[in-house]
């Protein structure tokens, strides 16, 4: 299949949860829509409905628009990571059927990255005031952290003391690996930079989570 059609099926396997909290917004079925169950929300708590809501771009913004909006963020995050896994412009759809959600967790990390550098780097005035300093501090050191020593942490709970940049480093790392599909590098994670040791001891990442 191509990319676009690949695109197709991953904005379909996380949805927007109506988190009621936009006052008198109702969330369009496709975005409600899940193939996964899972929902962006339940990746990071600073990723709500009305924090997106007032960081784009229209003040006014329409419920039809806020949802075709919220669609072109799903869009965006499946683009985003389908480019970081593969150099070709088409891909075996067998894999597709094989492991539906190897690219769930890649998925929602980007949106977390999308959203947090959407609020950290918003020009609204109402909503800058409304974002604290140490609000938008706790959320840069929530992206780009890195454990003081990465591989000394055991556990199910080893993932959570890396960044989300990173770990989303790791988890198109492992879709790669499963697709047999590798980038030399991977170009662009976000607008920061994460170090680049990060991606050299993969082998030991995935001994510590499989």
């Amino acid at each position: 299949m191509t990319i676009s059609e690949a695109k197709d099926i991953l904005v379909k396997r996380i949805g927007w949860r109506d988190d009621k909290t936009v006052d008198g917004f109702v969330v369009s079925a496709a975005n409600l829509y899940t193939d996964s169950g899972r929902f962006y929300q339940d990746e990071h708590s600073a990723i709500t409905l009305v924090n997106i809501r007032n960081c784009q771009p229209i003040s006014d913004i329409s419920t039809d628009d806020f949802n075709a909006y919220l669609e072109r963020l799903k869009t965006q995050v499946a683009f985003q990571v389908l480019s970081d896994v593969f150099e070709k412009d088409t891909v075996n759809d067998v894999l597709f059927d094989l492991y539906p959600s190897a690219f769930d967790n890649a998925i929602s990390l980007r949106m977390v990255i999308v959203v947090s550098e959407l609020m950290m780097t918003t020009t609204r005035y109402n909503v800058t005031e409304r974002f604290t300093k140490d609000f938008v501090g706790k959320l840069n050191y929530d992206i780009f952290r890195e454990a003081p020593n990465k591989f000394a942490i055991r556990g199910a709970n080893y993932a959570h003391t890396l960044g989300i940049a990173t770990r989303y480093g790791f988890e198109i790392k492992s879709v790669q690996r499963r697709f047999g599909s590798q980038r030399n590098r991977i170009r662009t994670i976000t607008k920061g930079e994460v170090s680049n040791e990060f991606y050299n001891d993969i082998d030991r990442w995935n001994r510590y989570t499989n």
